[in-house]
């Protein structure tokens, strides 16, 4: 097995309608760095006129890769999503100060999350003969996730020198042996893959957003679309006990690795887009073209916004039973060290750890 990186960097800001994360290309460096010592070749996509400005950022850490220019708008429903989400995203301040003014904030931005899976199946003509793909967001090591002392690596810039200043050598693998972003990783994934043709990390909550277009005032678009296109029948929040026999949704230890109890929903439960891979061909002849059903069914539908990847992920991962890692909470447990905002059972950094430690039953 020699899996490749897949991974993007787009310059896009939370008051434009396509939305983003308000970080310059430059700021993901660090991550980047990290992300190299998985040794593993990568593709990396951006704007097509920030192509140079990648390369430059990425050829001191990576020995084998390709920048690759694409445009957002290619994707084929995009302005269409884009109008859609025109409806919702426009908001007053709630204290007042606004002088009658309306502002928009979008955090996330739809279209690079829908590309995802696009981008991992293209790698699969790649330059190095990789046979398995793994998706890892490129700045996945901030350290609000990471702890600093296991290589989270806060946005900076280098060209001021305050990357160098506050990230030496000495913070990432191999001078730092216990940065969790080494080739330990890549190794795991070998594991996984042995066991498991695709895998996904969730989180032990309901995804919300499915039923949040549950709601009556929605339609219970959410079990109307799933029954239709899973055939799933008798779920959600809308269902009482005298509906008859509800389905549910569990993750335990059949599911996920490293559990501690069994958790039950409504609905699929919340699958990230963080990490996650496996094969190509499960990839195109399995989740492709069952996530594009239910983009197109939930694009079709103009009285709901748009949504990210990740809901249709859920849905996918439950039918197919690609979850394998869990995590509570987004924020590390390291009270000592810096940006540690909330301690819950099982943070995220653990799934990487998870990873590491996978072990063949």
């Amino acid at each position: 097995m020699k899996p490749i990186l897949v991974t993007c960097v787009y310059d896009a800001r939370s008051d434009w309608l396509v939305g983003g994360k308000d970080n310059d290309e430059e700021l993901y460096e660090g991550s980047l760095r990290n992300l190299s010592n998985l040794k593993m070749p990568m593709h990396l996509y951006c704007w097509p006129h920030e192509v140079d400005l990648m390369t430059s950022i990425v050829k001191p850490y990576f020995d084998e890769f390709k920048i690759i220019g694409l445009d957002l708008f290619e994707w084929p429903r995009s302005y269409e999503m884009l109008e859609t989400k025109n409806k919702f995203v426009w908001h007053k301040l709630q204290d007042g100060k606004d002088d009658g003014k309306i502002y928009m904030y979008s955090p996330r931005n739809e279209l690079l999350c829908h590309w995802k899976l696009q981008w991992c199946l293209a790698a699969k003509e790649n330059e190095w003969g990789c046979d398995r793909v793994v998706w890892v967001d490129a700045g996945v090591t901030e350290w609000c996730k990471i702890p600093v002392s296991l290589g989270g690596a806060e946005y900076l810039y280098s060209h001021n020198g305050a990357l160098a200043k506050q990230y030496p050598d000495s913070h990432f693998y191999p001078e730092n042996k216990n940065n969790i972003f080494n080739p330990k990783f890549t190794e795991g994934l070998k594991r996984i893959w042995k066991d498991k043709k695709w895998f996904n990390l969730t989180q032990d909550a309901c995804n919300d957003r499915l039923q949040e277009f549950d709601w009556d005032e929605n339609n219970r678009f959410t079990s109307n679309t799933l029954q239709k296109i899973m055939g799933w029948e008798q779920f959600g929040t809308h269902l009482s006990e005298e509906d008859g026999e509800k389905k549910q949704f569990y993750l335990n230890s059949s599911k996920v690795k490293n559990i501690h109890k069994e958790f039950g929903a409504e609905y699929p439960f919340w699958t990230v887009g963080t990490i996650f891979g496996g094969e190509f061909e499960e990839l195109e002849n399995v989740i492709l073209p069952l996530y594009m059903k239910l983009l197109d069914a939930y694009t079709d539908n103009h009285n709901i916004p748009p949504i990210t990847e990740e809901p249709y992920y859920s849905v996918i991962a439950e039918e197919k039973g690609y979850n394998l890692f869990w995590f509570d909470t987004w924020s590390h447990d390291k009270e000592d060290e810096p940006c540690c905002h909330v301690v819950g059972v099982k943070p995220f950094y653990t799934t990487v750890l998870d990873i590491i430690n996978y072990t063949n039953d």
